[in-house]
């Protein structure tokens, strides 16, 4: 085993403190040491010398190999005062200056950099990125007019009287009635809401449905469109030209209200703003009632009316029932179903009508029957549904027999008398005497030659002259033309 050699001159040497304990460790191990077998156990050596808090501990060569410690020449360590000697000076390497771009000085930089950075970054934030929601105007009125997307509304701005858009921001919050936030897709066309806009105007704060919003359910309203009202019994509510009338998310006009209609309406102060229909009316018309005679109409349990005023009426949609009566029909109630916004037809073509027996009895025989200018058979009576009949009965050389008969009952009869048909004869008188006085049946009736227009029958013809013996005769007149001539003696 090589030998170790110390020095301990310290006046003469530049010893470290480290130095003098592996020298104290050193000279221990030397005086045990008689060979290179001698040293003992190097584990225990490598304890005692590893129990030493040294700074920078020797390397340990391999167990295999000898443990060798090299010499170094140490250098002159300077005097300083106190006596106390200093840290190991730096190697030589060590002594160098470092590097400018060291781990340190970059990390020192970055450091920097990033400070830097941040403080850039919130100006720009600030002057470029500020929350238009950090300043707010005062809640005011606003009418919705159309939905045009998730973060979009076009508005009728109450106080200032005119139409603007509203955009919404996921920092917009929206309350409804009981001031709780929800969610910004509930609102639609029609709504009346109280709007907070940014100092802009242009981005929406809070929306709410106030309170301050007068809200309420009716029924029992038309609308006024000249004077701008709905109106009621015993109530009215004035309106604007820009107040939104709708049903079903549909704009409607305000005269398409009717009475029976179930409105919500919203207003600001007296004026309404918005009115929703809930229920819409439909209508009932009423087909071929002409021929029900007294008709009464009757809707659900109202108070009966009479037929021919009902053409078309509205009625809440649903289910209804109708009841008709007449004096010439049976009785009938029909269930009809009428939808909103649609008409439904009520046909009284096939009302079950009563019906009655009229009988015909004539003094003539082989005449013809005519009832409401229709040919019936006249050998037997007809059966006709109740109401009133054109009766008419036609015989040669009989007047013609007419006569309006009401068929209200079961049975009807009527006894036609017939009366001759007064048919004229052309009767000429001519006399062998010129200006004599003829008489017919007593009556002086002109001069010879005479024509004369007279019924068919029996007539006395008298002809007379002065100085002339008269002409008298029975005639039997039975055709149209009869010729008499008289001759005076």
């Amino acid at each position: 085993m090589k030998d170790y050699h110390f020095e301990n001159d310290n006046k003469e040497f530049d010893t470290t403190i480290r130095l003098d304990h592996i020298n104290e460790k050193v000279k221990e191990l030397e005086q045990n040491q008689t060979d290179e077998d001698d040293l003992g156990d190097k584990d225990e050596f490598l304890n005692a010398f590893e129990s030493e808090k040294f700074e920078d501990p020797l390397p340990i060569q391999p167990a295999e190999e000898p443990v060798t410690f090299v010499t170094r020449e140490p250098r002159k360590q300077p005097v300083y005062d106190g006596g106390q000697p200093p840290m190991p000076p730096k190697d030589e390497d060590d002594e160098e200056d470092e590097p400018f771009w060291n781990k340190k000085t970059i990390g020192l930089i970055t450091i920097a950099a990033l400070v830097v950075l941040g403080i850039c970054f919130g100006i720009v934030k600030m002057v470029f990125f500020s929350n238009p929601l950090d300043k707010a105007t005062e809640a005011a009125p606003m009418l919705v007019t159309e939905v045009l997307d998730e973060e979009e509304l076009l508005v009728y701005d109450i106080n200032a009287a005119k139409q603007k858009t509203v955009n919404l921001t996921p920092e917009t919050v929206v309350y409804n009635e009981d001031e709780v936030q929800i969610q910004p897709d509930i609102i639609q066309m029609g709504d009346l809401l109280m709007i907070q806009m940014d100092q802009d105007g242009e981005f929406a704060v809070t929306i709410s449905y106030d309170d301050s919003i007068k809200k309420e359910e009716i029924t029992g309203l038309k609308a006024d469109t000249s004077a701008k009202e709905l109106v009621g019994e015993d109530r009215s509510f004035a309106y604007d030209k820009k107040t939104i009338f709708y049903y079903d998310e549909e704009e409607i006009r305000p005269e398409d209200i009717e009475s029976c209609d179930v409105l919500e309406i919203s207003g600001i102060g007296d004026v309404v703003w918005s009115v929703k229909v809930l229920e819409y009316h439909g209508y009932i018309t009423v087909e071929n009632a002409q021929n029900i005679k007294n008709g009464t109409f009757t809707l659900d349990e109202e108070e009966p009316v009479p037929l021919s005023d009902v053409e078309k009426i509205a009625v809440k949609e649903g289910t209804h029932s109708i009841t008709i009566k007449g004096d010439n029909i049976e009785s009938r109630t029909d269930s009809v179903l009428v939808q909103a916004g649609e008409t439904t037809v009520y046909d009284l073509s096939k009302a079950q009508q009563k019906m009655g027996v009229l009988a015909v009895n004539a003094n003539v025989s082989d005449y013809k029957l005519y009832i409401n200018g229709a040919l019936v058979d006249s050998s037997q009576p007809s059966v006709l549904p109740f109401g009133e009949y054109d009766v008419v009965i036609l015989k040669n050389g009989y007047k013609e027999w007419s006569q309006t008969v009401t068929l209200n009952q079961d049975a009807v009869s009527v006894n036609a008398q017939l009366e001759r048909e007064e048919q004229l004869a052309t009767v000429v008188i001519n006399c062998n005497e010129a200006d004599a006085n003829v008489f017919i049946n007593g009556e002086e009736r002109g001069t010879a030659p005479l024509q004369v227009t007279l019924p068919y029958g029996t007539y006395e013809v008298e002809v007379f002259k002065d100085g002339f013996t008269s002409y008298h005769q029975t005639v039997q007149i039975q055709s149209s033309v009869v010729h008499i001539s008289a001759t005076l003696g």
